[in-house]
């Protein structure tokens, strides 16, 4: 096989796994770590395999995320001579992880039995996964499970190994297939995981397979989405009108809704500022009898001259000016804050207000007997974040997210994708409101509902329950999240071992002949 057709096949298969508006074919996503892998087993020298591990995963990357340009290119004011090589350079770093792989891939052939290696690829698959989530402040978004969170029997899985887990799992089924001709144990491996997982799938459809978890009540929550021209978002002008379109669409909902959420600063103005459109804001809340979740920036103040910038989610509630917020705590480099500002020769690529300052409390906010973890924007697809809410004690998890940045392209839908996992994970209902879309419900078993279109105007009801209880994820996430880590490792120094003992066994028989 030409040394260029595996590489392609990843890229493929990147293109179309991860969900697009195009053509989305989610079993696809698996041949990235089986093509990867077939590059590992056949290169002549891991130099080889990382190379083109490294260019597969680079391309796949690309396919998966060219949309990041699209951002910088229209809002962040750069040339699109500019804006283009973003999503290239970003996908050559993350295209390492990828390289890696195939290169710890290739020794470990060579010194692991079959069923051994089908193992070890799902455990070194999972610390991949894992390491692109904390590396450099993190960006999980190749999280190979996600391609499937539109099947939701196909992502049972993730409730009790999480997201990462899962593509480990769904990786060592891949290492299976390419080893079927010489060992009957992987055939059996391979067939035994998938059907392990469609069964999952079917038991987990039942009322039983969710003993664990416990429904506390329901809820009535209306979701806003106002559709606010990005380009004309931050405009003095259209302060005013993007207040009253707000207060229009939840009109259709306050006399059924328990909370009405608008989404990620959906208030281009200062809530805690006295002003015209702040007591409309209250007023509107006590006048309609309905709390209201809205984004918006926050301030704190040190000084006259000195002050700190946060991307604030605030709880109004009827009857009162007193608030309650939750500041987003994992910012976006170069979106919301430039790291090592000082030394870098350039600013934010996107319109705001400002540099962000990260919050630090992560409590639930409540209304009555909801219980609110907080998720804004991309914090959705950190399943550690997610995690940290259902402990502080949530019991229901409210992602509100501005994606209007990307556009009519893969992003809205991946996002939706990664962020509906930690439903499953967490066992609790997810509501997601965005600015541009898609808005949704999803509930601890993935199935998405209430879905938006894109760049509509939205006001719709949802009606999740809220729960209590633990998933065997949420239990036990210590040791599903390190335990594969630490394996992968053990591993590691059984292969460094292993093939410096072949080594020197070879050196000696060539001496000898």
């Amino acid at each position: 096989m030409h040394p260029a057709i595996p590489i392609l096949v990843v890229m493929f298969a990147a293109g179309v796994g991860y969900a697009n508006p195009l053509l989305h074919l989610p079993t696809a996503v698996l041949g990235v770590p089986l093509a990867l892998s077939y590059i590992a087993f056949s290169a002549r020298s891991p130099q080889t395999a990382l190379k083109r591990g490294w260019l597969a995963g680079s391309l796949a990357s690309l396919a998966a995320m060219y949309w990041i340009a699209y951002p910088v290119g229209v809002y962040g004011g750069l040339p699109w001579a500019l804006a283009v090589p973003c999503p290239v350079l970003i996908a050559m770093a993350i295209g390492m992880y990828f390289g890696i792989y195939s290169f710890i891939m290739h020794y470990a052939a060579r010194t692991m039995p079959p069923l051994l290696l089908c193992l070890f690829s799902g455990l070194l698959w999972t610390s991949m996964e894992t390491a692109q989530g904390t590396f450099f402040t993190g960006f999980p978004w190749m999280t190979m499970s996600s391609a499937f969170a539109f099947r939701p029997e196909w992502i049972q899985g993730a409730s009790f190994i999480g997201a990462y887990g899962l593509s480990g799992l769904l990786t060592s089924v891949t290492t299976g297939i390419l080893t079927w001709k010489i060992s009957k144990s992987s055939k059996v491996w391979s067939i035994s995981i998938l059907t392990g997982l469609f069964m999952l799938g079917i038991v987990r459809a039942t009322p039983q397979a969710l003993s664990t978890l416990i429904s506390t009540g329901n809820a009535s929550i209306g979701i806003v989405q106002g559709n606010i021209d990005q380009a004309s978002k931050w405009d003095s002008k259209y302060k005013k009108a993007t207040f009253e379109k707000y207060l229009r669409l939840s009109e259709q909902l306050t006399d059924k809704a328990d909370l009405v959420i608008w989404p990620e600063t959906a208030m281009p103005f200062y809530i805690q500022d006295p002003g015209i459109m702040r007591a409309k804001l209250f007023n509107f809340a006590t006048r309609t009898d309905t709390p209201i979740l809205t984004g918006a920036p926050g301030y704190l103040l040190h000084g006259p001259k000195s002050f700190s910038l946060y991307n604030r989610a605030f709880l109004i509630q009827p009857g009162t000016t007193v608030m309650n917020w939750y500041d987003k705590v994992h910012l976006v480099p170069f979106g919301e804050y430039v790291p090592l500002k000082d030394y870098l020769p350039i600013g934010k690529l996107v319109q705001g207000a400002g540099d962000f300052i990260p919050g630090e409390d992560v409590q639930p906010l409540k209304s009555g007997n909801l219980a609110m973890g907080m998720l804004i924007c991309y914090e959705g697809i950190f399943p550690e974040l997610a995690q940290e809410r259902v402990e502080k004690g949530a019991n229901l998890l409210v992602n509100i997210s501005n994606d209007a940045w990307y556009g009519n392209t893969s992003a809205p839908l991946q996002h939706l994708g990664l962020v509906a996992l930690r439903a499953v994970e967490q066992g609790r209902y997810l509501i997601r409101d965005t600015n541009t879309g898609i808005s949704a419900c999803v509930d601890p078993l993935g199935r998405i509902t209430n879905t938006t279109e894109l760049f509509v105007d939205a006001a719709v009801l949802a009606k999740p329950e809220l729960m209590a209880g633990e998933t065997f994820y949420h239990a036990n996430y210590k040791a599903v999240t390190r335990i594969p880590i630490l394996l992968t490792l053990i591993f590691i120094c059984w292969i460094i071992i292993k093939t410096r003992m072949n080594s020197s066994k070879l050196n000696k028989e060539r001496k000898t002949d």
